[in-house]
């Protein structure tokens, strides 16, 4: 049994399903793939697919029937009977699409990451750190599939990382990857850290498989080194995985169910690090003429330390500048508005993005 969303479907890998790409009003919009991971997993695992994942599920969809397409609740596949459950879920809830679009129609000295509340306090709730309206944790969901499906096995999916590690530039934007700056390229890996290691934890607190794609996605990012194994902005499956993306999920998702116990051994550990708090990053910026002062050095975290920061400085060319240091030195022209994104990250990993920008002198 496959469950989630687009990237259990299989946006991006086309051709799809007869019936699952109905282009008209009240339409079925599922696309569930023929190249999708679930079909690869069926077959390697001898198992018969059901396949219910669709494009655009959000977490209340594992409970609710979703319209159009007249899909039911993703849940009502579970029985007694069902031997294995794949799902990745949870993007749609956090707006993992919603800030694509916000991320690619930026205008100028503004970014995505500035406006980070919505995001990161769905991810609390997805957590169990919080509540929030129509979005399920994953401990409920989990809890759920025991029961219908207590005699499955089941793997909770993680979402791959889009972007490298130090940003790249490529697409139809200049200077930019697919339209994203790179701070914005570093936000959106940085939530899709906390997603999965939300996922992660609660998947080890259930006694499930938890598969993370990302590290065999390196070098295949958007913009990376090799062919990237996602569809980039001007795709019909824009910012999902493609064909080869997921033979790569595929192959994950079977080395954690061929290595059941190495994807238990830590729970104690991935527990520790999703109840960690976000670091609160802070810094004042003094303009002199072409000289920016920056300092960050009254950024604080609860529950660790600051281990690092670095500036991202986007001047009026669209060029990119970064630094790294609690306190930093910019040159920028004085009849330049800049803006500056201070990411603090703390002794756990995760990170803070707090933007200024400084109008022209």
């Amino acid at each position: 049994m496959a469950l989630g969303d687009s990237c259990a479907s299989g946006v991006g890998a086309p051709p799809y399903a007869k019936g699952t790409n109905v282009q008209v009003e009240n339409g079925n919009k599922c696309k569930r793939a023929k190249a999708a991971y679930a079909h690869s997993i069926a077959n390697r695992a001898g198992k018969t697919l059901d396949f219910g994942a669709c494009s655009n599920a959000f977490t209340k969809h594992f409970y609710e029937a979703k319209t159009p397409g007249k899909e039911p609740a993703q849940l009502d596949h579970l029985d007694a009977s069902t031997r294995l459950v794949t799902f990745s879920i949870g993007g749609n809830d956090a707006g993992f699409a919603t800030i694509f679009s916000k991320c690619v129609t930026a205008a100028p000295f503004s970014n995505c990451s500035s406006n980070t509340d919505q995001v990161d306090s769905t991810i609390d709730a997805l957590a169990g750190k919080g509540k929030q309206d129509g979005v399920y944790s994953y401990d409920t969901v989990m809890s759920d599939i025991a029961t219908r499906a207590p005699n499955a096995t089941v793997v909770a999916v993680g979402y791959p990382r889009m972007f490298t590690r130090q940003g790249g530039k490529g697409g139809p934007v200049p200077g930019r990857c697919q339209g994203l700056a790179k701070v914005d390229q570093r936000w959106i890996n940085a939530r899709t850290n906390e997603l999965n290691t939300a996922l992660r934890a609660a998947a080890q607190r259930h006694g499930y498989q938890f598969t993370a794609p990302s590290g065999s996605f390196v070098g295949h990012e958007l913009c990376g080194k090799q062919t990237s194994w996602f569809d980039g902005l001007l795709d019909d499956g824009r910012f999902h995985p493609n064909a080869a993306g997921h033979k790569a999920m595929a192959s994950s998702i079977m080395n954690s169910l061929n290595n059941r116990q190495a994807a238990q051994e830590q729970p104690a550990a991935a527990q520790a690090q999703v109840d960690n708090t976000r670091p609160t990053g802070s810094f004042t910026l003094t303009r002199n003429g072409d000289q920016l002062t920056l300092d960050a050095s009254a950024s604080t975290d609860a529950d660790g330390a600051v281990a690092g920061i670095d500036w991202y400085v986007q001047h009026a060319d669209g060029a990119e500048e970064i630094l790294t240091g609690a306190r930093a030195i910019a040159t920028v022209p004085a009849g330049e508005q800049v803006s500056v994104t201070a990411v603090v990250t703390d002794n756990q990993g995760k990170e803070d993005f707090t933007t200024q920008v400084s109008a022209a002198g």
